[in-house]
């Protein structure tokens, strides 16, 4: 399998979302009918969240006509959806086969693939105890090399109860994931119900949080279908009280069809109201965060600055659906900020519980119900943790036509908000957001936050910063990042990544001060096996496949080491470390 598109360097754990979406893409013919036009809409039991699975019309790529299989998961009453694509092709014997993926992981970015060639995601039959995998092997800019390896079985022919209906002998797929990259292993396990002739109609993430099948459209709908809506339809007393009516038995009388039509002349009067041009909306907003949107469309358009001054907020977060990027805007920027549009669902921080009163016309495509679903986030008058947080921050020293990224770390959860930015931007914002409203963000977290350049050098930082309960009660931290300002505390070398490795490793290290590097390996017996002459180094972090020491098995001479335990040390100055690797064949 081949990579058609690097995904972000600084979002490693995308390989793990790569392989999220294939395991969940069609299945044989019999258990996910795989025409074009078929629809299902599975909702969470909270119902927080919906996934809406579809087969859209064929694209031709490289030649080949392929089948556009989407899953669209969405935060329900956000307007925040991410589309998972895949392109498929379905065997006589409806055997689904992958050809390519593209899926959207919000701020995160989007992983494309290719499988050449391509591989069974799902084979004809799904016997009890029929087990198969798929295996994916990309190159992210961060971790170089990962495999992604998805273990599917059956493991149960079971009933499944869902608001659609009962249906019955369900196979059960639990998938089993791991992905291994350079730094880390990853492990996720999902479960997914396939009906026959029906489809998917219950799913359980990682997180555990159940998917029931709330309706489904089948272009071909199977005869087994119908049966099941005659049974669970059995007032067979309606369709023979249609069949005798009264009315009918004498119909002597030609006044009671003209009675009939008179009450439908009337109608259209009744539901044709004059309807006010300027409407007036109350919206209550509870301390700290609130989940919004505009009710009614102003005379003069919202931006980002116009509405936090409305809302007395400190900061406003929106989905940005072109990019699938959370985009923060904070009171302490210059200009406007984004506009606010109607329909779209904004993350608001009012450290201040009050009402505010909105008016003017109604959207063009905005529903009234909208306006009366805008929900407000639970009061936060603890003021100790939040499920929405910017880290913004004035970069100063950057060059021109260069491209920046702003990296923040919760040390605490581990969980990365990135931005991408660039010299003509003068204050950038790394936006954490959990549309479940789950904690992200807590008073006394302390946050790493570095800026690295193209190629993956840290030019600023790390600092660390604890965050205050001001902080929290803001819901965004401020700090001066400048190009130039790196400040490793201490000299280290890191453990080598992948270890064990076969054939070839990345050494890690950090210097606190520009130096002369030398790394130098050696074997069990103490002999030297190469060495390593970096030159002088200046003030860093190497940590990257890009920065990092590469070593590729081979001694002095050219040739491969044998497998076993080989020690790796760096040499400064001042400074001297040995760590332990292991070759194994």
């Amino acid at each position: 399998m081949k990579s058609t598109k690097f995904v972000s360097w600084l979002r490693p754990f995308l390989v793990l979302s790569i392989i999220c979406g294939f395991a969940l893409t069609a299945t044989a013919q019999n258990y996910f009918p795989s025409m074009v036009g078929n629809t299902w809409v599975l909702l969470s039991t909270d119902g927080a969240e919906q996934r809406t699975y579809t087969f859209e019309a064929p694209e031709t790529v490289d030649g080949e006509e392929l089948i556009l299989y989407k899953i669209a998961k969405e935060s329900v009453g956000t307007g925040v959806v991410v589309f998972d694509t895949s392109w498929v092709t379905v065997a006589e014997d409806g055997e689904i086969i992958l050809h390519q993926v593209a899926f959207d992981r919000g701020a995160f970015g989007i992983a494309e693939a290719t499988f050449d060639p391509p591989v069974t995601n799902y084979p004809a039959a799904l016997p009890l105890g029929q087990t198969w995998e798929v295996v994916t092997e990309t190159v992210l800019k961060l971790v170089g090399a990962a495999t992604t390896t998805s273990i599917l079985e059956v493991v149960a022919i079971e009933d499944v109860e869902t608001p659609s209906g009962v249906f019955k002998d369900c196979v059960k797929v639990v998938i089993n994931r791991e992905a291994v990259t350079a730094l880390q292993r990853l492990r996720e396990n999902e479960i997914l119900w396939l009906a026959p002739d029906v489809g998917p109609v219950k799913f359980q993430d990682t997180n555990e949080i159940v998917f029931n099948l709330v309706s489904y459209n089948l272009v071909e709908p199977p005869a087994v279908e119908e049966m099941p809506v005659v049974e669970e339809m059995p007032p067979a007393e309606e369709p023979v009280a249609e069949e005798t009516p009264a009315v009918e038995e004498a119909p002597t009388t030609e006044e009671t069809p003209a009675t009939i039509e008179e009450p439908s002349a009337e109608e259209p009067v009744v539901e044709a109201p004059i309807v006010p041009k300027t409407f007036s909306f109350d919206l209550t907003l509870e301390p700290g965060l609130n989940m919004i949107s505009i009710p009614l469309m102003p005379e003069e358009p919202y931006t980002a600055k116009s509405l936090a001054e409305m809302l007395a907020a400190t900061m406003v977060i929106q989905f940005d659906a072109g990019t699938q990027h959370f985009v923060g805007y904070t009171i302490l920027e210059e200009g406007d900020g984004f506009g606010i549009e109607g329909g779209m669902g904004y993350i608001v921080n009012t450290p201040a519980v009050g009402m505010v009163n909105f008016t003017g016309k109604a959207w063009d495509n905005q529903s009234d119900a909208d306006a009366d679903n805008a929900p407000a986030a639970p009061a936060l008058s603890t003021y100790k943790s939040v499920w929405a947080f910017v880290v913004t921050s004035d970069v100063r020293g950057m060059q021109a036509d260069t491209g920046y990224t702003l990296v923040a770390e919760n040390l605490r959860t581990g969980i990365i908000a990135t931005e991408n930015i660039t010299s003509d931007v003068k204050r950038s914002a790394a936006v954490w957001a959990d549309m479940n409203r789950k904690s992200v963000v807590e008073a006394g977290d302390k946050l790493e936050i570095s800026l690295y350049d193209e190629r993956g050098t840290v030019v600023s930082g790390p600092f660390q910063r604890t965050v205050s309960t001001d902080d929290i009660r803001n819901a965004f931290l401020s700090l001066q990042l400048t190009v130039g300002d790196v400040q490793p505390k201490d000299t280290i070398l890191a453990q080598n990544y992948p270890n064990p490795f076969n054939p070839e490793t990345w050494i890690p290290y950090q210097l606190s001060k520009p130096t002369e590097v030398t790394i130098s390996i050696h074997n069990v017996a103490g002999q030297l096996v190469r060495t390593l002459d970096l030159g002088l180094q200046p003030v860093g972090s190497y940590m990257t496949p890009s920065t990092a020491a590469y070593w590729d098995g081979k001694n002095s001479v050219g040739e491969h080491v044998s497998s076993g335990i080989y020690f790796y040390t760096l040499q400064t100055a001042d400074f001297a470390a040995t760590r332990r690797m292991v070759i194994l064949k």
